[in-house]
């Protein structure tokens, strides 16, 4: 029979699309699980859940898929989602799978119907085989030892067989001895014989042999055929299931051991890796034949001592038609029906089906010390002896209301107004009558004999010297009652507690803990009293120097109501969290080191629990002379067997299913390359572990440009998404554990890339440096022609300016004064004759006349002056200098026109420097250089005198350029400056004591030059 696996879900909405993430397997209820196979959890997908219906065939192949053959196509399936695989080519009708066989080298076979032959999935794509003269559906194939793949073409009396080895294909038909009627299913012995079933007989071909043999056996139409655990063949059909015998050529049947439900309809067996026999059946779900040999399958034994349980949809299977079987890998048990996929695999919680569930009033249990355990409900007591299953021992008229261990052997139950002893047998003595009215919901006998009571608002009472004793009021509530390792009985109170060191009793109040309220009381690893559950934890309230177990770091730890110690060190609990198993050292640890997480194991409804842990006072566990541990929930009893406990080692097969980038999903494959601009990527991954694909966990990394390449916590999420990616390439890498934690370090690995734009390669920086310093170079020349022609145009405009006051004193001044002269040359005529006179007006006359003629110079000095030479213009300065030093004029390079306003600058600054040096240098040679270049026109005044600061008294510049705040009150230095900035020009003076002093002038060429 089938255990009470996990807690009934509500049915799922139906799912339009068989692709993506199949919904949670349905549990089945309760009561059909444990009316099939004790220790096992059925769970199913039906068409709502996404699976295919009308399920022909199933196989594993080597990477872990369950592959599954349907009317309505190929799937393969990771446990939680069914995934089509598509057709060669992805043209055509659907395929019509009939059979599958997994083959030795990783290759899946598909037989297919509707004349469509046989295809084949190979290197991750599915392949048509071209096996010749297809029949209407493909009905069997099986892997001879040398591994060829031999295929039962249906539907045909001749050419009935097909082999396929070493890439071609061999038909065998009536010259291979085969009769002109159809075949069913062929099969390999453990000697390499091959058997065959047509709709009438058995026939052999002796291994090495190309010709097939009649063996004189019977059969009905749709026999099958399948190995047993040694190797020996066995055959189903109407006439029942029987071994056959091949023993110096000659064939024989056994007895019938099963007479198989009407009709057959093509059953298919397997045998478990157990040594059980399952069938399909055509309306009757699935059967179980268990051997009376496992290990011969001997066919000796009676019928009558075999035995058969049945699965159909009465116990949830999805439907009564039954076409597949499969025994994976991990031990789990598929079964394909018409309406859907099965799974039946073992867990650890077995429920105790010997024991009513949903008992209306609170289980009671008690592990005795004679290793029975004891268990009371509404309506009965029930002994469990070592090895057994629970039977009645007492009928109850009164719901058991406490059940303690007694000293010696059996327990205490209270029931209505008695107190009974039990052992194995039933009640153990008389009865030990209550007080009246009293109602103890827990119990316990200490080690001097006392049996104490607790009831919730009626005090605590204990039996002693053939009385009922009590405290005196008032009375404390007491809310559990437990015996220490000492022999002294433990009372925790919900309220205060007594207090007095008379007490023969150990009181715990709430005022003495920190776990919020008392839910358990349980038995410590530690030497001085109990331990305390509560919503927040554990607590030793009574042990020195130890702290809290608090749930924030210790979930398992919450409301834990039932704790026992196994002699190998275990804790088994039960609480919020399940079925928890610790280990005594790792609780000490706890208790004493603040903050200290306890490594702990859980076991829940996917383990075969199917329930809460009531919340009851007395115990909620117990531990049985055999090893079991028994436990209380909310509907039943549940045991489970430490010893029988199996890891499963076979670490996951691990699979990334596609990358999804930009809305666009691609599959892995070498090579693989993202589009520029690509930011973020969704990896989707899988694990093909099918025993409990939701405990799976996966940890992954990604390495690349700017990554740091570390490992993910583990997780079971099946896709992990990365954002803000550059270009470059990565690696990403995924691995996974099973549910009991063995991982796949191996994993899958991918790389792909992402293309660089073009701004990300590593000539764009470059390149935009370039760009930019160009740009910033035209700008600096278009700012530096800018300024060149504002430059121009405001000098144009002092030059005509200049030319109208030029034009305006020469028409006005100049001519008036001309005229004036002119009258008072008359007068000084008319003068003549007196010399008095004369001596006046003459030398006024001669002053007036050179003030003309200096004024007009003036005047033409305003004008614009196009054919001024800059050379010749320099040297009249330095002809009319008046100073003692040799003046000097070099000229150097190709002698290019000017603007005529810049010549007015140059020359009025070329002779304040001139002055300067004559007036105040005392120096003995004044060179001018002038130089034409390509970039710039330069000009510089050198003297070898004793310098500006000496001028001035200072100690001053030293050699070095003379500042500003130094040419402060040397109005012709700053007017000097001034004009050098009008013109766009460069201006410096280099002085020092007793070095002489040198003007510099620049001016840019496109400035100075005119053409």
């Amino acid at each position: 029979m089938l255990a009470a696996g996990g807690l009934a879900l509500m049915a799922s909405a139906p799912m339009a699309q068989r692709q993506g993430q199949a919904q949670a397997p349905v549990q089945a209820p309760v009561q059909a699980q444990a009316g099939v196979l004790a220790g096992y959890k059925h769970e199913h997908w039906t068409l709502e859940e996404g699976a295919p219906g009308r399920i022909n065939a199933l196989t594993q192949s080597r990477d872990g898929f369950l592959w599954i053959g349907s009317v309505e196509g190929l799937f393969r399936f990771d446990g939680l989602t069914f995934e089509p695989v598509p057709q060669p080519g992805g043209q055509g009708a659907r395929l019509v799978v009939s059979q599958l066989a997994g083959a030795q080298d990783g290759t899946v076979w598909v037989g297919l119907g509707r004349g469509r032959g046989v295809m084949a999935w190979r290197d991750g794509r599915l392949v048509d085989m071209a096996m010749p003269h297809p029949s209407r559906q493909v009905t069997d194939m099986a892997q001879a030892p040398d591994g060829a793949m031999w295929v039962v073409r249906g539907g045909r009396s001749d050419g009935t067989l097909a082999r396929y080895a070493d890439g071609r294909w061999q038909e065998f038909g009536q010259d291979a001895g085969l009769p002109a009627e159809q075949a069913w299913s062929t099969a390999f012995s453990a000697d390499g014989t091959q058997w065959l079933v047509t709709e009438r007989q058995v026939l052999i071909r002796p291994r090495g042999s190309q010709r097939f043999a009649a063996t004189g056996i019977a059969v009905t139409p749709r026999a099958s055929l399948a190995a047993g655990p040694n190797g020996a063949m066995w055959l189903s059909d109407a006439a029942g299931t029987r071994l056959l015998t091949l023993a110096q050529g000659r064939v024989t049947a056994g007895a019938r051991l099963a007479i198989n439900p009407d009709p057959v309809g093509g059953t298919r067996m397997l045998f478990t890796a157990d040594g059980a026999l399952w069938e399909t059946t055509w309306n009757s779900g699935v059967q179980r034949l268990t051997m009376p040999d496992k290990a011969t399958g001997s066919a000796q034994a009676a019928p009558a001592a075999m035995r058969r349980f049945t699965f159909d949809a009465t116990q949830g299977l999805t439907s009564d038609q039954t076409h597949a079987l499969l025994q994976d890998r991990e031990g789990n048990l598929w079964i394909g029906t018409e309406m859907g996929l099965d799974k039946l695999r073992r867990v650890p919680i077995v429920v105790e089906t010997a024991i009513p569930a949903n008992s209306p009033t609170s289980y009671r249990l008690a592990g005795g010390d004679d290793g029975v355990v004891y268990v009371g409900d509404a309506r009965a007591a029930y002994a469990i002896a070592p090895g057994q299953a629970a039977r009645t021992i007492l009928r109850l008229a009164s719901p058991a209301g406490a059940l303690c261990t007694a000293r010696g052997g059996g327990a205490w139950l209270v029931t209505g107004e008695r107190l009974v002893r039990l052992n194995p047998r039933g009640a153990a003595g008389p009865a030990i009558a209550l007080p009246r009215g009293l109602m103890p919901l827990a119990c316990g006998q200490d080690g001097a004999g006392r049996i104490w009571l607790a009831a919730l608002d009626q005090g605590l009472w204990w039996h002693e010297g053939g009385a009922w004793h009590t405290l005196a009021t008032p009375r404390a509530l007491p809310a559990n009652i437990a015996i220490g390792g000492d022999g002294r009985a433990i009372v925790a109170f919900r309220g205060p507690a007594p207090r007095g060191a008379d007490l023969p009793f150990v009181a715990i109040s709430p005022a003495q803990l920190q776990v919020d309220g008392i839910e358990g009381l349980l038995p410590s690893p530690l030497d001085d009293g109990p331990l305390i559950s509560g919503a927040r934890g554990l607590q030793a309230p009574l042990a020195r120097g130890s702290t809290p177990v608090l749930a924030s770091a210790n979930p398992w730890a919450a409301s834990l109501n039932g704790l026992v110690w196994t002699r190998s060190g275990d804790g088994w609990g039960i609480g919020d969290s399940g079925i928890v198993q610790i280990h005594r050292a790792d609780l000490v640890q706890a208790l004493t080191h603040p903050g200290q997480a306890v490594p702990w194991r859980r076991f829940d409804f996917r383990d075969g629990l199917n329930s809460f842990a009531q919340k009851a006072a007395g115990a909620q566990v117990a531990q049985g002379g055999d090893g079991r541990i028994w436990f209380l929930t909310r509907r039943n009893l549940v045991w489970i067997d430490p010893a029988a406990l199996r890891r499963n080692l076979l670490p996951p097969a691990v699979m990334v299913r596609s990358l999804v980038a930009g809305g666009t999903a691609r599959a892995p494959s070498a090579g693989l390359r993202l589009p520029p601009g690509t930011r973020s990527v969704r990896i989707d991954f899988t694990a093909t572990s099918l025993t409990v694909p939701q405990r799976v966990q996966f940890r992954t990394r990604l390495s690349g440009p700017g990554l740091p390449g570390q490992w993910t916590a583990p997780s079971t999420e099946r896709s992990v998404t990365f954002s803000d990616l550059g270009p470059g390439r990565y690696t990403f890498q995924v691995i996974a554990a099973n549910e009991d934690g063995v991982w796949n370090a191996g994993g899958q690995t991918m790389q792909f890339a992402i293309a660089q734009r073009f701004y990300q390669t590593w000539w764009f920086p470059l390149a935009a440096i370039v760009a930019l310093s160009a740009m910033l170079y035209l700008l600096y020349i278009a700012r530096v022609q800018y300024l060149g022609r504002l430059i121009r145009d405001r000098m144009a405009e002092r030059t005509s300016e200049r030319e109208r006051i030029a034009r305006e004193l020469h028409d006005t001044l100049i001519q008036g004064v001309q005229g004036l002269i002119m009258r008072f040359q008359s007068v000084a005529d008319h003068l003549s004759h007196d010399p008095a006179a004369q001596a006046v007006l003459t030398p006024a006359l001669d002053r007036a006349e050179e003030m003309l003629i200096e004024g007009r110079d003036r005047v033409k000095g305003l004008r614009r002056l196009e054919d001024r030479h800059l050379r010749r213009e320099l040297q009249r300065l330095l002809d009319n200098l008046v100073t003692g030093a040799s003046l000097t004029l070099n000229v150097k390079g190709e002698v290019r026109p000017l603007h005529p306003d810049i010549v007015d600058e140059i020359l009025a600054i070329v002779g304040e420097a001139l002055c300067n040096a004559a007036r105040h240098a005392q120096a003995d040679a004044i060179d001018v250089n002038v130089e034409y270049g390509a970039r710039a026109l330069a000009v510089f005044v050198s003297d070898d005198g004793i310098g500006i600061a000496s001028i001035d008294g200072e100690d001053g510049a030293n050699g070095r350029a003379v500042s500003a705040a130094l040419m402060k009150g040397h109005y012709g230095l700053i007017g000097m400056r001034e004009r050098a900035r009008r013109i766009g020009a460069s201006f410096s003076i280099e002085s020092g004591h007793r070095l002489g002093t040198l003007v510099r002038l620049s001016v840019p060429a496109r400035l100075a030059y005119a053409a």
